[in-house]
């Protein structure tokens, strides 16, 4: 089978991380089918056409400038797309690998119209399976939306799920949404859950714990008036605490301005940016539990039975609720609670790692019978 695979290359470890619970799920459904992968980096939707395609063409650095060129450009695409020839053309069937899918302005993302509307649409509705997997939502904290009716993102959202075969959803907000458009989107955990396990195995818990740090507690303000010192001043003293204790906190970074940030704020602890999933896997697994800003890495450990803490600002909080740890919204973060949450969690880590694991298979199996069909016959 060639399955086409809309995903992040080379960017997140996060979406590596849900783009290899896929696989992997996919390895469990069909153990005896030989599946070439063909993965599109949805920052880059040009690349979903061969390297001598027209389309490439007007992702030259020379078409960057000419913004007027836009409105004419986009009518060329849409009219050479619908000759197909695009690298999913061939697919048996196209697997979205998460993301979030729902967020003000997802219709202008950089993927709504290559692919989306270009390609998905079209092979859609000739009858290629296109399912839409482990997709989320984005909104602030303290602006998460109540409908989607009458709003600026409704037309796409209707596109992107009239596209998919099906649309299963990894946070109660997203499946609440996509309800308001007549969308009953069925709530799985993050596919990321699933990843852990293809690459190594949980063992015994040393007094590692695994630290992810971002300024602000997330990747965007949202314009919530989030005091950046306020949850650093936070984290200092968590870290102090726990190294007091005996605890060893490793900074785990994501990307390059994660691991320098860390080793500026934290010189004195170890710092690791993992070069991908296995080396990310190979040093978290014996980690007594973690503490995250990055939300996926949450979901990641918890499927080697590592409890952990999150802490974000916006929706995708949800996502690890799901899961059923405890998550905070970055401004509720004091110490104290941070701190009693430790504790609560040590205190129940054996049987919090023995749910975390059962809540695996479960994802895992409720995974395989929704997909099974497609992959038969």
């Amino acid at each position: 089978m060639r399955i086409g695979l809309l995903t992040t290359l080379n960017t997140n470890l996060g979406d590596d991380f849900i783009r290899e619970g896929l696989m992997h799920i996919v390895s469990q459904i069909a153990p005896g089918v030989s599946c070439e992968f063909v993965p599109i980096n949805k920052h880059q939707p040009q690349t979903a056409y061969p390297f001598w395609h027209p389309i490439r063409l007007f992702y030259e650095e020379r078409f960057h400038p000419r913004l007027r060129m836009k409105p004419l450009r986009r009518k060329v695409e849409h009219w050479l797309a619908a000759f197909g020839l695009s690298r999913f053309d061939d697919c048996d069937l196209v697997l979205q690998c998460g993301t979030p899918i729902i967020w003000d302005g997802c219709r202008q993302s950089e993927w709504a119209d290559l692919i989306w509307r270009d390609v998905l649409l079209r092979l859609s509705l000739k009858g290629k399976p296109v399912l839409n997997l482990g997709g989320g939502s984005c909104y602030p904290w303290e602006r998460q939306p109540k409908t989607l009716v009458g709003h600026p993102d409704e037309e796409f959202i209707r596109t992107m799920l009239k596209a998919a075969r099906v649309t299963i959803v990894r946070d109660t907000l997203a499946q609440t949404l996509l309800g308001t458009l007549g969308y009953s989107a069925p709530h799985l955990c993050c596919p990321a859950m699933l990843a852990g396990q293809a690459f190594t195995k949980p063992c015994k818990p040393t007094r590692k714990v695994l630290v992810n740090y971002m300024p602000g507690g997330g990747h965007y303000d949202f314009e919530q008036g989030i005091d950046p010192q306020a949850w650093e001043t936070t984290m200092r003293r968590l870290l102090s605490e726990l190294c007091r204790q005996g605890w060893q906190p490793i900074l785990l970074a994501h990307n390059e301005r994660e691991f320098k940030i860390a080793r500026e704020t934290w010189p004195e602890l170890p710092s690791v940016l993992p070069a991908g999933p296995r080396e990310y896997f190979e040093t978290a697994r014996d980690a007594s539990f973690g503490i995250f800003n990055r939300l996926h890495a949450s979901v990641a450990v918890a499927g080697l039975g590592i409890p952990s803490i999150a802490v974000g600002n916006d929706s995708r909080n949800l996502m690890v609720a799901a899961l059923g740890e405890p998550v905070f919204y970055v401004k509720e973060a004091t110490f104290d609670l941070m701190f009693s949450t430790v504790n609560t969690l040590l205190a129940t880590r054996e049987a919090e790692s023995t749910r975390l694991l059962e809540l695996r298979e479960k994802t895992l199996s409720q995974y395989k019978e929704r997909l099974r069909p497609y992959f038969e016959g």
